[in-house]
């Protein structure tokens, strides 16, 4: 003789996410697409940080792109005028109110090769700096969904201290992993 037992399922769950519904964790989180911050950021450096919320970073951005825009700036103007010079002196063509004119052939050879040297590096740079600003608006928009509790993070807080009787401040660096 066989016993025959019946078994009940669980009923559906009805905290169960819905089909495309993304979880965040934290209250009032909202949630940010990746793609369209690096898109923003792409099509005009700092919209991407602007979407993402993180507006303290725009004085970095534009900050570090007029700074780049100068030097490259700064390092062209300065080779045209010792290249100029340069083509003066070989060609025989010395202005004497140019002090340029004045130095030697070699000198103005290293300075022309330097200032362009300078240029094409800082030119180098804000492209590094563009895609740097277009990643980290990606990151950012990837990280809203995160869960803050599983962030790492470095705090920097004042701190009063008192060893043997004697008063002391400072800075406190804690870490939470």
């Amino acid at each position: 003789m066989t016993a025959v037992m019946e078994s009940f399922g669980q009923s559906r769950d009805t905290l169960a996410p819905k089909p495309n519904e993304l979880l965040l964790m934290g209250e009032g989180a909202k949630s940010k697409d990746p793609q369209r911050a690096a898109l923003l950021s792409a099509a005009f450096p700092g919209s991407g940080q602007i979407y993402n919320n993180k507006y303290w970073k725009l004085p970095i951005v534009y900050g570090g792109g007029a700074a780049l825009g100068y030097g490259i700036n700064w390092n062209d103007v300065r080779y045209n005028d010792t290249r100029n010079a340069l083509f003066a002196v070989r060609s025989g063509n010395i202005d004497p109110d140019n002090p340029l004119h004045t130095l030697p052939e070699s000198t103005l050879e290293r300075e022309a090769s330097r200032f362009r040297r300078d240029r094409d590096f800082l030119i180098i740079g804000s492209m590094l700096a563009y895609f740097i600003v277009i990643a980290d608006a990606f990151v950012d928009a990837h990280l809203k969904n995160f869960p803050k509790d599983k962030i790492a993070s470095i705090q920097v807080t004042p701190s009063l201290r008192q060893d043997f009787g004697i008063l002391s401040s400072g800075l406190a660096l804690s870490v939470k992993f």
